[in-house]
């Protein structure tokens, strides 16, 4: 399988830049604004929103500047992102020293919480924008991207 290092190194880039827009959700937005007004859930829920829809847009401009990339390549650029961001969420929790149970709480869509979504979305949103927008393809489609 011949693997689009232009899309990987640049897109490990995006997700870099996507890790501080999180941090200042997380940090400022979530635990500064959204939770004193709304509570945790609620500022959980708006976070966690941004956070999916700030994953998109960045897909898209990812996409949108490599131009060259092959659905083959799309899902591998999402179990990048998946994979990153399951080892810095993980790592970073344990430096912190937050233990397993206050990690998962996150997990539990059944209360309300929406990590679940956010994880879909890093390992899905390069495959959908590009399969559904083509940014960055001026020419026809090329049949393995439809």
């Amino acid at each position: 399988m011949h693997v689009n290092t232009r899309l990987l190194k640049i897109g490990i880039r995006v997700w870099l830049v996507d890790t501080l827009i999180a941090a200042f959700n997380f940090f400022v937005l979530m635990n500064l604004v959204y939770e004193p007004r709304w509570g945790p859930l609620v500022a959980h829920q708006i976070g966690m929103s941004t956070r999916i829809v700030v994953t998109f847009v960045l897909a898209y401009f990812l996409l949108r500047y490599v131009k060259q990339y092959t659905r083959k390549g799309l899902i591998l650029i999402g179990l990048v992102w998946l994979g990153l961001e399951e080892i810095f969420e993980w790592g970073g929790s344990f430096i912190l020293r937050r233990s397993v149970e206050e990690i998962l709480v996150g997990w539990n869509i059944f209360a309300g919480y929406m990590w679940p979504y956010v994880m879909l979305a890093y390992l899905l949103s390069n495959l959908i924008v590009g399969v559904t927008l083509h940014p960055g393809k001026k020419e026809a489609v090329p049949k393995d991207i439809r």
